[in-house]
């Protein structure tokens, strides 16, 4: 199974993908200018929660963006969350309501996870502004930041003590994960814990005597809950899941009777309650979406992060990020958008019949009108010819066999071309005589017809191949090297490939512009409700991140004449 065909499949169960990809006519080199990059967005990814016993939960903070980490402050007049909406994660303070957000942290980096100091005046968090993550303190009124942690490790998960006087965080700083506790100033640092296994997100109970955490230090070496006094001493394990489920992010009542986590024992990421000595385990959120990262109000109701509202769209943006509108706003799926070589059509893959179909509509999304429709089949991945008379696309049925077909832009001429247990991401060559295409995971070159079938790249995994304007080279993404997929480019006649991304994270669906001088990319896991666009030169060089408040994933740039 091909890795977008993958992401189809998540996004089919949580929230729908969009993808889309432009056709440029003539060979003889670029012809076209750059115009706006469409991509698959993540619209509401993860948003703020409440819920009050025996209550359903409800939407706190509202937005188009990225809202988690809640945290109330505990005088309960605000509350704190990280924020994309502004293009990366910062910090964010609302009134406990959710109304009248306003950024707390302005850098480039990422800033996360938020903590109150016990007075309500000051937050401590974790950013990675450094290069690493390390712990800063900054006032509730965005002043007087402070860095605590200069370990040029990880820091992470700051939490106050009940007097303020101290700050527990977890680290690798000793090459794995322990709890740490330092002075509220940053200083007279101290392992809490010390062994082989990971340790992190520490909570403090209201009294400040033990601290709540998460460890994998049981015989399953899955996530459990433990809690140990102040001092580090006296561990013990609260939960016991069965298998490979996790349960962590602990989060102490104001009361100090109960603990708030979150578990994936019911399949997917839920808040858990339980009694301060582990019995009375309960799930308390009950959604099939993730609800994750729990932490109480002042007044006993919980905070949360959930996927509940997620949903993806048809989006553009220039390439640095300015304009972003949705195209093709729908309640159902809307996924793998393609541009016709004059911008002026949209080909995209919907659920809206309650089956992937593809449709064909105006640049802006109106006037959608059903292309394609097989009973049985799935159709996926539409790519215009270059001169916009044909559609090639993905057809598979229920047992995983997958199959190439072309239609005139009418839906008339139906042909088939070939069959496959992994066909994926076609791309049509700018003379209009060929298409690349993934083909049991290495890219092919056919001709339009089906025939002449010619191996362009082997070795691992690979797929999303896209031409450059003249023709002369295709650019993919593969996982050859390591378990991570980086972007490679080769000959269109086939030789060695040459990578151009070397990343920890997957590199993936490159797509070159329209002038030949630039490839797109994505960053990130979409199915995770993460990614990222970025843009760089065809050698790889300048590589830059297209700032965007939402997940984003498989850009394509539209051509303009």
């Amino acid at each position: 199974m091909s890795h977008r065909r993958a992401l189809t499949l998540v996004a089919a169960s949580t929230v729908a993908g969009v993808v889309a990809s432009s056709a440029l006519a003539g060979a003889s080199g670029p012809t076209a200018r750059n115009g706006k990059l469409a991509y698959t967005a993540v619209a509401s990814a993860l948003q703020v929660y409440v819920q009050a016993q025996d209550a359903d939960a409800r939407r706190l903070v509202t937005s188009t963006s990225v809202d988690f980490e809640p945290v109330a402050s505990p005088d309960g007049s605000r509350i704190a969350f990280v924020s994309a909406r502004d293009g990366n994660d910062e910090l964010y303070v609302a009134n406990a309501d959710g109304t009248g957000a306003t950024r707390l942290t302005r850098h480039p980096s990422y800033d996360y996870d938020p903590a109150w100091s016990p007075d309500s005046r000051r937050i401590a968090f974790a950013s990675g502004r450094t290069g690493d993550s390390e712990v800063f303190v900054v006032g509730a009124d965005g002043s007087g930041l402070t860095r605590l942690t200069t370990s040029g490790e990880t820091d992470e998960n700051p939490a106050w003590s009940p007097d303020g006087t101290r700050i527990a965080f977890w680290s690798d700083r000793d090459d794995d994960s322990d709890i740490y506790v330092m002075n509220a100033d940053g200083t007279g640092t101290v392992a809490l814990t010390a062994n082989d296994d990971e340790d992190a997100l520490p909570s403090w109970s209201p009294d400040g005597a033990r601290i709540a955490f998460t460890s994998d230090r049981d015989r399953q070496g899955d996530a459990e809950i433990f809690v140990m006094n102040a001092d580090g001493t006296g561990v013990v394990q609260l939960t016991t899941t069965a298998g490979s489920t996790d349960d962590w992010w602990p989060a102490w009542s104001p009361d100090g009777t109960r603990i708030a986590f979150t578990s994936d024992r019911a399949g997917d990421a839920d808040v858990f309650v339980m009694n301060a000595d582990g019995r009375g385990q309960a799930n308390v959120s009950g959604d099939e979406s993730d609800d994750f990262g729990p932490s109480w109000t002042p007044d006993g109701r919980i905070l949360f992060t959930s996927e509940r509202a997620a949903n993806l769209g048809v989006e553009t943006a220039a390439p640095n990020g300015s304009g972003r509108r949705v195209v093709a706003p729908s309640p159902a799926a809307e996924r793998s958008p393609a541009w016709s070589a004059d911008g002026r059509r949209l080909a995209f893959v919907s659920d809206r019949s309650g089956d992937s179909r593809i449709y064909i509509a105006s640049s802006t999304g109106r006037g959608a009108r059903l292309l394609t429709e097989a009973k049985g089949f799935a159709d996926d991945e539409p790519a215009w010819s270059p001169d916009g008379r044909k559609v090639v696309f993905v057809r598979s049925d229920e047992y995983g066999t997958e199959f190439l077909y072309t239609a005139n832009a009418d839906g008339s001429g139906l042909r088939f071309l070939l069959e496959a247990g992994s066909l994926s991401t076609p791309d049509w060559s700018p003379d209009g005589r060929r298409i690349a295409l993934s083909l049991n995971g290495e890219i092919f070159v056919v001709n339009t017809d089906g025939r002449g079938r010619r191996l362009v790249s082997g070795a691992g995994f690979n797929a999303s191949p896209s031409w450059s304007p003249d023709g002369r080279r295709i650019v993919f993404d593969s996982d050859r090297d390591d378990e991570d997929s980086e972007i490679f480019v080769v000959a269109a006649g086939g030789g060695p490939a040459r990578q151009l991304t070397d990343n920890d994270v997957d590199d993936e669906w490159p797509d070159w512009s329209p002038d030949g001088t630039l490839v797109a990319f994505s960053r990130g896991d979409l199915s995770e409700l993460e990614g990222s666009l970025y843009v760089m030169a065809t050698d790889g060089s300048r590589q830059r991140r297209v700032p965007l408040q939402v997940p984003a994933a498989m850009p394509s740039w539209q051509p303009l004449p």
